[in-house]
C-alpha cells in the first residue's frame, strides 16, 4: 500500500546518540553468526523484511536454475514462504540469474538473464515481481515476468516512490541503457518517448558496463559501473574509468551534472577503477564505492561527489578514498555497499590472496576515514570454519543495525578447490548519528506516536524543550533520504508517497543530534 505520511513535528527535543557496537558475530543466528547451507549456490543479493526475516536470492555456480529463500530471524528455513521456503525462478531452459533485487510495498522485483540453448545460444534479460508470500504477481508481465530478448543484460534495478521501476544493463558492450517501467511490467512512454533510453560509447573499442542505479530526492536517475577499453593487441594503452551518469525525469541526460550527463573518473591515472553501488547522500551528493587496480593489487574505494558530479574535495583526497585494508597488499574486491542513516559507509566483498579468502566488512566515516570503532582499522573479517574460502555479495541491515551478509564458501587448499555452498552470516552493529554526541545533562524526555503509523496519519513528536532546528533528514533503513518538505515556521515535515518500511528520523539541533525510528504499516 501506498502511503501519504505527514510528520509534525511539536516542541523538537535533544537527544544523546546511541553508543556504538563495535562488529561481532552474532549468536542468535544458526548458534554462531555464520549459516553454511545449499550447495552450488551463491548468494548473490539480501533483503531482510521489516519483521527480520532473510530473503537469499540464490544464483547458480554455472548453469541452472536461480531460487530467492527465505530464512526465520534465527536462521532456520521459513517453510511458509513459497514452497518449503523457496521459489524458483526457471525463465528459459539453460540458465536463469538474478543480477538485483529490491523490494517495494511487500512486492519483491528482481532482474537477471536467462539463457537458451534452441536455436542457437542465446542470453537476454527479464524483470519479475514477486509477492509477499513467494509467488509470482500475476498482474505483471506475463504471469508476473517480462523478457526483453532484444537486450543483451540487465544488472541493477531500483524503484521510486511511486512505484516505478528502473533498470539498467546493457544493450551491447558498447552500450548501455536505462528503462522505465510501471508496476504492472509496461513501459512508461513519459520516459525516453518509448520507456528506454540507450547510451553508445561511440567507440568499438570502448565499452560499458552498468553496475547500480538510484534515484535521488529530484527523482533525477543516476547509474554507477565502468567505461573501458577492450583489451584487443591495440597500441592504445588499456582504461578503466569509473562512470556515473545521471538522466531527467524524461530520460534525456542531464547536461547539468559532469560532461553532458556523463562522469568518468580515476582515482590514478594507472589504476584500473569501477563504480560498483551508488548512494544519494545528504544535500543530494553521491556515494560511489568500488575497487581499484593499481597493477599490483585491488582495493575498495569511495569517491564521493557533489550534485554537479565534480568530486567532494571534502571527503578523502580529491573526493577519493583507496583502502588497503589490512596493508598487506592482498586482493580486496568491493561488491556491495551501503549508508547507514547515521551517516557511515559500509563496504562489504572478500579479502585475501591465495587459498584463504574472508567476508569483509569495512566501516568508514563520513569524511572516508575508517571507523576504528566498528572493528580495529575499520576492518571485520571472518571466514566459515573449515571453509576458508569465501566472498559476500548479498547485504542487508535490520532494523536494529545488525548487518546479513550472504555469498559463497568452500574450502580450498593449495590452489585446488572443493564443493561450493552458500553462506550467510549475521553481524551486531548500532546506529551512531555521524559521531556527535549530545551533552551529558541533556533532558531525554519525548513521545512519538502513533508508531506504527498508517498511510495518511500524522505523526507527534513531543519533547519537554525546544531547540533552534537546523535540519532534519528522513531516511529508510538502507540509510536513503527520502524526499521531504520541512516547513521551519511550523516545525512541520511532510514525507510523501511513502511505503511502508522502517523509516529515521534524524534532527539536528544548533546543539544535539537525536535520531528516532519509526514505522509505516
Amino acid at each position: 500500500m501506498k502511503n501519504s505520511i505527514t510528520l509534525l513535528l511539536i516542541l523538537l527535543f535533544t537527544s544523546v546518540a546511541s553508543a556504538q557496537i563495535p562488529c561481532s558475530l552474532d549468536n542468535t543466528f544458526d548458534s554462531d553468526g555464520k549459516l553454511v547451507s545449499d550447495g552450488n549456490r551463491l548468494g548473490d543479493h539480501v533483503i531482510v523484511q521489516s519483521d527480520g526475516k532473510i530473503l537469499v536470492a540464490c544464483n547458480p555456480f554455472g548453469n541452472g536454475y536461480v531460487y530467492i529463500k527465505r530464512f526465520n530471524v534465527d536462521g532456520s528455513v521459513d517453510a511458509t514462504y513459497g514452497s518449503g521456503g523457496s521459489i524458483t525462478v526457471s525463465i528459459m531452459e539453460v540458465a536463469t540469474r538474478i543480477n538485483g533485487m529490491v523490494m517495494h510495498n511487500n512486492t519483491i522485483y528482481i532482474c537477471g538473464t536467462t539463457s537458451t540453448n534452441i536455436g542457437g545460444t542465446n542470453t537476454y534479460p527479464y524483470v519479475a515481481a514477486i509477492t509477499a508470500n513467494g509467488s509470482f504477481l500475476t498482474t505483471f508481465g506475463v504471469n508476473g515476468i517480462k523478457e526483453f530478448p532484444s537486450l543483451f543484460t540487465s544488472n541493477a534495478l531500483t524503484t521510486d516512490n511511486a512505484g516505478n521501476i528502473y533498470m539498467t544493463g546493457s544493450s551491447f558492450f558498447t552500450d548501455f541503457y536505462v528503462m522505465k517501467l510501471k508496476s504492472d511490467g509496461a513501459f512508461d512512454n513519459t520516459f525516453d518517448s518509448d520507456g528506454m533510453v540507450s547510451v553508445p560509447t561511440g567507440n568499438n573499442d570502448h565499452w560499458f558496463k552498468t553496475m547500480d542505479i538510484v534515484v535521488d530526492g529530484n527523482n533525477k536517475v543516476l547509474i554507477s559501473g565502468r567505461k573501458e577499453k577492450a583489451n584487443n593487441g591495440s597500441t592504445i594503452a588499456d582504461f578503466r574509468n569509473t562512470l556515473v551518469a545521471r538522466f531527467n525525469t524524461n530520460g534525456v541526460l542531464d547536461n547539468t551534472f559532469a560532461t553532458g550527463g556523463i562522469g568518468l573518473y580515476n582515482s590514478a591515472a594507472a589504476n584500473y577503477n569501477e563504480g560498483m553501488n551508488i548512494h544519494v547522500m545528504n544535500g543530494n551528493k553521491y556515494m560511489v564505492t568500488g575497487s581499484a587496480y593499481d597493477n599490483n593489487d585491488y582495493d575498495y574505494t569511495a569517491l564521493k561527489l557533489n550534485n554537479n558530479g565534480t568530486p567532494d574535495n571534502a571527503f578523502g583526497t580529491n573526493g577519493w578514498a583507496l583502502y588497503d585494508l589490512t596493508f598487506n597488499n592482498d586482493n580486496e574486491y568491493s561488491l556491495n555497499s551501503a549508508v547507514l542513516p547515521d551517516g557511515r559507509i559500509l563496504i562489504t566483498g572478500n579479502q585475501g590472496s591465495g587459498d584463504t579468502i574472508h567476508f569483509c566488512l569495512l566501516m568508514i566515516k563520513g569524511n572516508g576515514d575508517r571507523d576504528n570503532s566498528f572493528a580495529p582499522d575499520g576492518v571485520f573479517l571472518n571466514i566459515f570454519n573449515q571453509n576458508n574460502n569465501s566472498s559476500s555479495g548479498g547485504m542487508d541491515m535490520d532494523a536494529n543495525g545488525k548487518i546479513v551478509l550472504a555469498g559463497y564458501t568452500r574450502t580450498c587448499a593449495n590452489g585446488t578447490c572443493g564443493p561450493l555452498y552458500l553462506a550467510v552470516s549475521r553481524y551486531n552493529n548500532s546506529f551512531d548519528p555521524e559521531g556527535i554526541e549530545s551533552p551529558a545533562t541533556a533532558d531525554i524526555n519525548y513521545q512519538l506516536f502513533p508508531n506504527p503509523a498508517a498511510g495518511n496519519q500524522h505523526i507527534s513528536l513531543k519533547a519537554t524543550h525546544n531547540k533552534i532546528i537546523r535540519e532534519i533528514q528522513v531516511m529508510n533503513a538502507s540509510g536513503q533520504i527520502q524526499k521531504t518538505d520541512f516547513n521551519r515556521t511550523m516545525n512541520s515535515l511532510q514525507l510523501t508517497n511513502a511505503i511502508a518500511g522502517i523509516y529515521f528520523c534524524k534532527i539536528i539541533s544548533d546543539t544535539d543530534v537525536a535520531v528516532i525510528r519509526f514505522v509505516i504499516d
